[in-house]
Parts: C-alpha cells; structure tokens; sequence
C-alpha cells in the first residue's frame, strides 16, 4: 500500500527512525506504524498539494484544484 501524505512533519519522522528532543512523546501505535512500515506492508512517501487527488474529499479547495481533482475522479470535463 502507498500512502501519499502532504505533511512533511508527518512523513519524515516515520520514514526515519532518529530520535530528537521534539520526537520523543512518539506514541506506541505511531510506533507501531512505523513498524509495519519496516516490514514492507506499506510505503509512505510526500506529494505536493497540487498532486495529492484525495484532499478533493477532505479540504476546501480553490477553484482550479478542485477541478483537476474533480475530472480525475469524475472522468472527462464536461463544461460544467
């Protein structure tokens, strides 16, 4: 499974496995995640805003994204 996430203060501290003085109240399951994540069951990696298809069902979005999304899920434009 691929997880494509916007937040890079969210990808970085799973793909990497250094501790700072920011990162220690980790959270068991987020360990966890992390875990998975080493075995192979699932890849999580960063994509631009303008990329990332799914906030079309989670955010507000201008005008011009949520078009692009929209025909991506909806299939061809059709003037609407």
């Amino acid at each position: 499974m691929i997880l494509e996430i916007d937040n890079k203060g969210t990808v970085d501290p799973i793909n990497n496995w250094s501790v700072g003085s920011r990162t220690r109240h980790v959270e068991t399951r987020q360990l966890f995640l992390r875990g998975l994540k080493e075995q192979g069951l699932f890849i999580v990696r960063w994509t631009a805003r303008a990329e990332n298809e799914v906030d079309l069902f989670t955010k507000n979005l201008p005008s011009k994204l949520f078009e692009k999304h929209r025909v991506m899920f909806n299939g061809e434009d059709e003037g609407v």
